[in-house]
């Protein structure tokens, strides 16, 4: 039962902070409804940002 909200934890401190820098990056117009997206669409979503800001600098 420890492991699980352990993992719990984990998984919602990640989604907090990816909701942070992609609203503080303005990475998306749905910026409002982040708090639904799940960690996979968050993380989906950070990596293609990174993507295209790296495309950008060279």
């Amino acid at each position: 039962m420890n492991h699980i909200n352990l993992l719990r934890r984990a998984v919602e401190n990640r989604k907090k902070y990816l909701i942070h820098v992609l609203k503080q990056n303005f990475v998306t117009r749905e910026s409002d409804r982040l708090n639904e997206w799940t960690l996979s669409e968050l993380e989906h979503e950070w990596k293609r940002y990174q993507k295209e800001r790296n495309e950008d600098i060279g």
